[in-house]
């Protein structure tokens, strides 16, 4: 049997105590150790690594890194270690499937994928975490997103203004009764949306700063239901709190369908460089297993899936070169190694704003590494700009997104590497200074006939041809 939540959670109590500051010295001591051991250097001409023993042999070394290193329980500052054994009870387990998101004829299941596969990954639309002005504009976003063919399910923003949302008065603060009332009102937002684009058992996936405003959205007519992703656990260089264990407790009570785990490293942190983070990753991805909410029956019924992320402590966007290496590296690493479905970040946020080349380049290129490199799951199918002005986005980006990821599917690493150094040569001079901040929905979009500006079409258009010049096979179906 595969170790549980609850007992992962107990060994948060029990476990030998430990400074934070010195678990995190602890992680970079380890992976440089690992590093060296297995001879990981970086070469920045390699966007796209095409080397299969190497992403063997970081998973080999996330492995090692995982047992030695465990989880750090930051509530009870603890560190928390898990076997090998352990580990590999829960991989053995795994199905190569995840089903659950979302229900009747909108379903969708996500499965595992190798590098260069054919099968297609699913795609969150709508502009991640965005902030919007109004109910209405957020509505017509949802709405417009959640209508485009290539969109499986979409991901929620939330309202803020100005006027501030609560009575035209009141602003939304986190870890406040604020927090817990707009979020849940973005969540009916976003099943109405659906509904009103006829495809009502679409999934929705929402995000609150806070386990309890996360809680609060739970409601099969009105908000998340079962059937929507909820919990999981974001283990940001091996590190565990409650906030995020709360949602796992709750997933688990209110049957969620999707169990899913997360490794996440800071490219320049504690993580190291860009050979040694996607070690760090990958061990986050396997002891985030532990606190899925997975358990035997879950897994035999349902799936679980990991997710694999990265963030550049200066470059504010994860399309800069050594993210998309990591990202890459680790998720290959992952997929052929396990059976798990690995949901990549590729570019879920940009520094250039909507409507610009650049962002469109910045996407492209995150997108078409993830997917080639065996990402099941892309959980940026709407990116949005990295810090995001009020209504800065649009539904012409989720598009785009769904447009590349779909088109994605079957190209190898070699194809892949060559389009993505291409495309970087576009756009890597201007992501630290001198990127576009890009238009509004507005500006884009004529909001009340909820159409797209001839100006803006065209130019979409004109980056579509561009991406197809460099061997990007658009699929009609997805136009």
């Amino acid at each position: 049997m595969v170790l549980t939540f609850w007992e992962a959670v107990e060994r948060c109590s029990i476990a030998p105590r430990m400074e934070e500051r010195e678990f995190n010295m602890k992680i970079w001591k380890t992976v440089t150790a690992l590093a060296k051991e297995y001879d990981f250097e970086y070469d920045q001409e390699v966007v796209v690594s095409t080397d299969g023993q190497l992403a063997d042999e970081v998973f080999e070394a996330g492995l090692k890194a995982a047992v030695e290193l465990g989880v750090y329980s930051r509530d009870t500052q603890r560190n928390v270690r898990f076997t090998e054994e352990e580990i590999q009870e829960f991989l053995r387990k795994a199905t190569g499937k995840q089903s659950g998101y979302g229900e009747g004829v909108d379903a969708v299941e996500v499965v595992h994928r190798t590098p260069g596969s054919n099968v297609e990954p699913v795609v969150y639309g709508a502009p991640q975490t965005a902030v919007y002005s109004t109910s209405e504009v957020a509505y017509k976003i949802y709405k417009l997103c959640a209508q485009e063919p290539s969109t499986d399910g979409i991901w929620g923003g939330l309202v803020i203004g100005p006027p501030p949302p609560i009575e035209g008065k009141y602003e939304i603060n986190a870890n406040h009764p604020s927090e817990i009332y707009q979020y849940r009102k973005e969540v009916e937002l976003m099943r109405k949306a659906i509904t009103a684009v006829s495809r009502p058992g679409m999934f929705i996936k929402q995000n609150a700063p806070t386990a309890q405003a996360t809680i609060a959205l739970a409601d099969p007519e009105f908000g998340v239901r079962p059937t929507d992703p909820m919990g999981g656990n974001l283990f940001e260089e091996l590190k565990i709190d409650w906030n995020f264990a709360n949602r796992t407790a709750f997933a688990i009570a209110y049957h969620t369908r999707v169990r899913w785990s997360a490794g996440h490293a800071f490219i320049g942190g504690f993580s190291g460089g860009p050979a040694t983070a996607p070690i760090v990753i990958v061990a986050g991805a396997l002891l985030g297993l532990f606190f899925s909410g997975a358990d035997d029956e879950h897994i035999k019924e349902y799936g679980v899936s990991t997710r694999v992320g990265k963030t550049h402590n200066r470059i504010k966007s994860r399309a800069a070169r050594s993210c998309i290496y990591v990202g890459s590296l680790a998720c290959q690493a992952l997929v052929r190694n396990t059976r798990l479905p690995v949901c990549a970040q590729g570019c879920d946020h940009p520094v250039a704003g909507a409507g610009t080349a650049q962002f469109y380049y910045e996407c492209a290129a995150g997108e078409i590494a993830s997917v080639a490199s065996g990402s099941s799951a892309n959980p940026s199918g709407g990116a949005r700009q990295f810090v995001c002005p009020t209504d800065h986005v649009s539904p012409l980006e989720s598009k785009w997104m769904g447009e590349i990821l779909k088109a994605s599917a079957g190209m190898s690493l070699k194809r892949a590497k060559g389009i993505v150094e291409v495309l970087l040569s576009r756009y890597e001079d201007k992501l630290e200074d001198g990127y576009p901040e890009g238009y509004t929905f507005q500006q884009m979009y004529d909001v009340e006939k909820e159409t797209v500006k001839p100006e803006f079409e065209r130019f979409y258009k004109h980056m579509k041809d561009e991406l197809e010049n460099l061997g990007v096979h658009f699929k009609k179906r997805y136009a």
